[in-house]
C-alpha cells in the first residue's frame, strides 16, 4: 500500500514540471498556440521589401556619354554615344538606345578620348593597392584631374577609382626585372637563362618521346624558383623583361640577349635609343621614353651619342613600340610643367615635338603602356567588351591649355572640374558646359584684345 503511495506521488511530482516548463522546439506539443495571422502578413512584407533591395541590387547599372566626338584608333566619331553596363562598354557609335534609368552625361561638342594609362607611378596608390591606397587622397585626385585612370606601381596595377575600392586592384603587371648595367650581371644572366632553355628543351624532348610510347626521364625542376620561374616565364612568352638602360652599349647588349633567348623585352628609359633604333626594333623592344630627359653627349666619342629630342619619333619609325612617361612619375606641385604626371598630357606633346605623330603620342599615354603592362584587353582604348574609362576635354588633349572637365573610371565619373575645388575656377563651364570668357593675362600676345602695349 506504500508502495503504490509512493508511485502515485512521484507521477504527480513529474506531471507538474512537465507541464509547468515549456518543451524546447521540436520537442513543443502538437497543440501549442498558432502564431497570430498578423506576425506572418508583417513577415511576408518584410520578405517582399528584402526581395526588391536584392532585385535593385542585381540590377544593372547603365552609364552613357552622350554627343561627343570619340577618338578611336586614329579615327573620330563625331556625335556619338558610349554606352556602358556595369563598367564595361557595351556599346559605341551614332545610333546607340540608352536606356531609360542609364545615368547620361551629355558631352556635346567636348572631345573623348580613352583613359591615360601611366606605365609606373609613385605615391598615388599604394603598395598594395587593395589594402594600402587612399582613395580620397590629394595625389589620386590631381592624376584624375590629368586624365590618368590607370597606373602601374612597382609590380602592381591599379584603377584610380575615386572613393572607392571596388573595381581597384588590377594585379601585378606580368614584368619581370633584369639587370644588364654590368658585365659581370649580363654573363650571370645569359647562364641562368641557358639553364632554364637547356630545361625546357628536355621537358619537350621527354614530351615527345612519352607522345610516342617511349619510356622518357623527365628533366629536374627542383631548381625552377624564385628568379628561375620568372626566367622560364621569359622564355615562355608568358611575361616580358623590364630593363633599365639608356646608353647605346646597354641597349645593344639587350638585343644580343634577345635575339639569342627569344624573350621580348621593355626598356625603361633608352636616351641613346634613336642611335641604334633599327637593331631595337629587329629585337621586338618596346621602350617607355622621356623625351625631355636629357644627357649631354660626350665630344670625345665618334659615335653619335647623348640625348635627342626625336628620340621616340625615330624609335616608332623603326618599328619599337614606345609609351611615354615623365621624368618624374609622382605628382609634385612644383616644379617646371612637363616635370611629372600632373601635366601627363604635356610629355606626349613634347614628343610630338620631336617628330612624332599625334596619333601615336595618344597611343603612347593610353593603349601603348596598357599593351606593355598586359591590360591592353581592359583599357587603352574605347571599344566593346573594355572598361568604361575615359577623359573628356574641350578641344586637344595635347595643348598645354587643355584642361580636363570629366574624367570617368569604370562607368563612374571620379572627377568633375566644375564640382572639384582644384581647378574649377579655371576657365569655369556655364550652366550649359561651355567655358566661359576670360581675359587674356598669359602668355602675352600683341594682337591680342585688352593686352598692353610692347615696350618698344
Amino acid at each position: 500500500m506504500k508502495r503504490a503511495l509512493w508511485i502515485a506521488l512521484g507521477l504527480a511530482f513529474v506531471s507538474g514540471v512537465a507541464t509547468s516548463q515549456e518543451l524546447p522546439w521540436p520537442l513543443a506539443a502538437a497543440d501549442d498556440e498558432p502564431a497570430p495571422a498578423e506576425a506572418d502578413g508583417a513577415d511576408a512584407e518584410g520578405g517582399e521589401d528584402a526581395a526588391g533591395e536584392d532585385d535593385e541590387d542585381d540590377a544593372p547599372r547603365w552609364f552613357a556619354l552622350r554627343g561627343g566626338s570619340v577618338y578611336q584608333a586614329g579615327a573620330w566619331l563625331e556625335g556619338a554615344t558610349v554606352l556602358g553596363k556595369d563598367g564595361r562598354i557595351v556599346a559605341v557609335g551614332t545610333h546607340v538606345v540608352v536606356p531609360a534609368d542609364a545615368e547620361v552625361l551629355d558631352v556635346t561638342g567636348y572631345r573623348v578620348y580613352p583613359g591615360l594609362v601611366a606605365f609606373d607611378s609613385r605615391g598615388i596608390v599604394g603598395q598594395q593597392p587593395g589594402d594600402s591606397t587612399d582613395v580620397f587622397g590629394l595625389e589620386l585626385n590631381l592624376a584624375l584631374a590629368t586624365g590618368i585612370t590607370t597606373v602601374g606601381a612597382g609590380s602592381q596595377l591599379a584603377k584610380l577609382t575615386w572613393g572607392t575600392l571596388e573595381g581597384h586592384d588590377l594585379g601585378e603587371s606580368g614584368l619581370v626585372r633584369i639587370d644588364i648595367s654590368q658585365a659581370s650581371l649580363r654573363a650571370r644572366l645569359r647562364e641562368d637563362l641557358a639553364r632554364v632553355e637547356a630545361y625546357l628543351r628536355d621537358s619537350k624532348i621527354a614530351a615527345a618521346a612519352k607522345a610516342r610510347g617511349e619510356e622518357a626521364k623527365e628533366p629536374d625542376s627542383k631548381f625552377l624558383r624564385g628568379k628561375f620561374a620568372a626566367y622560364r616565364d621569359l622564355l615562355v612568352g608568358t611575361k616580358r623583361a623590364l630593363v633599365n638602360a639608356d646608353t647605346a652599349g646597354d641597349l645593344r647588349a639587350l638585343t644580343r640577349l634577345t635575339l639569342r633567348f627569344g624573350f621580348r623585352a621593355v626598356v625603361k628609359g633608352a636616351v641613346e635609343g634613336w642611335t641604334l633604333p633599327g637593331e631595337l626594333g629587329r629585337a621586338g623592344i618596346s621602350v617607355v621614353a622621356t623625351p625631355r630627359e636629357r644627357r649631354e653627349p660626350d665630344p670625345d666619342r665618334m659615335a653619335e651619342n647623348g640625348w635627342s629630342i626625336e628620340n621616340a619619333a625615330r624609335l616608332h619609325e623603326h618599328g619599337v613600340e614606345v609609351a611615354i612617361l615623365p621624368r618624374s612619375p609622382g605628382i609634385s606641385m612644383g616644379g617646371l610643367a612637363g616635370g611629372d604626371l600632373l601635366t601627363f598630357p604635356l610629355e606626349a606633346a613634347f614628343a610630338m615635338r620631336g617628330g612624332l605623330s599625334e596619333d601615336a603620342a595618344l597611343e603612347a599615354i593610353t593603349i601603348v603602356p596598357a599593351r606593355l603592362l598586359g591590360i591592353a584587353d581592359r583599357v587603352g582604348t574605347l571599344e566593346v567588351g573594355k572598361d568604361l574609362d575615359a577623359v573628356i576635354v574641350k578641344g586637344d588633349l595635347l595643348h598645354y591649355q587643355t584642361l580636363v572637365e570629366w574624367t570617368v573610371v569604370n562607368g563612374r565619373v571620379a572627377y568633375d572640374k566644375a564640382k572639384d575645388t582644384l581647378l574649377q575656377h579655371v576657365r569655369p563651364r556655364d550652366g550649359e558646359g561651355e567655358n566661359l570668357p576670360v581675359p587674356l593675362i598669359w602668355p602675352r600676345r600683341g594682337n591680342a584684345p585688352d593686352s598692353p602695349p610692347r615696350p618698344r
